[in-house]
C-alpha cells in the first residue's frame, strides 16, 4: 500500500523539521549546514506498516543566525518539495515550515547543543518532536507525531558537498 497525500504531507513535513536539524559548530550555528544532504530512512504508520523513504537537502545560509533550505523527497508514490526558515539565538531554535505541493505550514520550536536538538513542531494537522544527533558529516533523527498517520521516522543522513 501506498502513503496518501495525507500521509505524505504529514511525512514531508517531519522531514522538513528533519533538515532544519543539523549539526552545529559553536559560535556559528548554521554554517556548517551549507551544501548538499542526503539520506534514506524509514517512516513508520499507524496500521504499522513501514515505508522506505529517500531525501535531498539544498542549504544555504545569512550568517550564524539564519538557515534556509529547500529538500525533496520521494517514495515510489509520489514526490513532495519544503521550504524552510530557521533562526537560532543563544541556543534556542525557532522556525517555520512550508509544503509546497501541499500547501501546509507551520512552526518549530526548541533547543539545541554542540552535538544534539531537541525540537517541538506544530502545523498542517500535526504536532511531536524530533531528537537528532550529529557530527560534522552525518545525522540520525527520530520523529515522533500525534494526529497524523504517520507514528514516526528514524532518518540517515550524510553530507554529499
Amino acid at each position: 500500500m501506498s502513503l496518501s497525500r495525507g500521509k505524505l504531507a504529514v511525512l514531508a513535513t517531519a522531514t522538513a523539521i528533519l533538515m532544519l536539524t543539523a549539526p552545529v559548530a559553536v559560535g556559528n550555528p548554521f554554517s556548517i549546514l551549507v551544501g548538499t544532504w542526503a539520506g534514506k530512512g524509514t517512516a513508520r504508520l499507524d496500521s504499522g506498516k513501514r515505508e522506505r523513504i529517500s531525501c535531498r537537502g539544498y542549504y544555504s545560509g545569512k550568517g550564524a543566525k539564519i538557515l534556509r533550505l529547500n529538500i525533496i523527497c520521494a517514495n515510489p508514490s509520489t514526490k513532495v518539495e519544503l521550504r524552510s526558515v530557521l533562526n537560532n539565538s543563544n541556543g534556542r531554535v525557532s522556525g517555520t515550515w512550508e509544503e509546497r505541493n501541499f500547501n501546509q505550514s507551520g512552526t518549530i520550536s526548541g533547543s539545541v547543543t554542540d552535538s544534539e536538538m531537541n525540537l517541538s513542531i506544530d502545523g498542517g494537522g500535526l504536532n511531536g518532536s524530533l531528537k537528532m544527533t550529529f557530527g560534522e558529516s552525518s545525522q540520525s533523527v527520530i520523529i515522533s507525531t500525534n494526529g497524523s498517520a504517520l507514528r514516526g521516522m528514524n532518518i540517515e543522513l550524510a553530507r554529499t558537498s
